[in-house]
């Protein structure tokens, strides 16, 4: 075990298990539609049946195919012989052009790997899974909720706590608890997940960035 990624870790998590930052998206809604007019979502995991799309925001190359980043990583490279990590996937995509986002993501951007918009479509979930297994600290989620992501029509569980969310804060996320999720409604749900290193500089654009209200 790397005790100097547990410490770090270990400081993202002494402010909670879910909590907001300074830092927000001021047009979720716009965000959305620009997406949806300019873009082409990608099946997430396609070898699940399961109605969950993808945007890369980082991706290998830079492109929108989502393959392999929006894909599960083992079994893509159990079955091509690759080895692959989620650090692979730090080549931004013309996603990341949105001003709104490149704003938020700047001052971390040289940590960013393996993140995108994701679009659960009604009937989409995520079963019970934590990110993080094993004793393997070194990366960490932040999350952008962007539309139709509060219950009742929208259920996300982390650590048996029912989350409501407010469009468009960004929110650190402690995904190595147990989380699920559920879209009841008969519309999509769309969020921005953001994968970085563990570092240093990572934690203090965390912590040094809390929303006190």
């Amino acid at each position: 075990m790397n005790h100097n990624f547990l410490y770090l870790y270990q400081n993202l998590t002494a402010f909670g298990t879910v909590y907001p930052l300074s830092f927000r998206l001021k047009d979720p809604y716009n965000f959305v539609e620009w997406t949806e007019t300019n873009f082409d979502y990608v099946r997430y995991n396609p070898r699940k049946n399961i109605e969950r799309y993808g945007l890369s925001i980082t991706s290998l190359d830079g492109g929108l195919s989502g393959v392999p980043d929006l894909d599960s990583i083992p079994q893509y490279n159990r079955e091509n012989n690759t080895n692959y990590h989620e650090t692979d996937f730090s080549t931004f995509t013309p996603v990341y052009e949105y001003e709104g986002l490149k704003k938020l993501i700047q001052p971390i951007e040289q940590y960013v790997i393996r993140s995108h918009v994701l679009k659960i479509s009604p009937g989409g979930y995520f079963p019970p899974h934590r990110d993080t297994t094993g004793n393997i600290f070194n990366t960490f989620r932040l999350l952008v909720p962007l539309d139709n992501m509060n219950p009742p029509n929208f259920n996300f569980v982390v650590d048996g706590v029912l989350q409501n969310w407010e469009p468009g804060t960004v929110y650190f996320v402690d995904t190595a608890k147990m989380h699920y999720l559920f879209n009841c409604n008969a519309i999509p749900s769309y969020m921005v997940v953001i994968n970085t290193l563990l570092n240093e500089s990572t934690v203090d654009y965390v912590t040094n960035n809390l929303r006190e209200k």
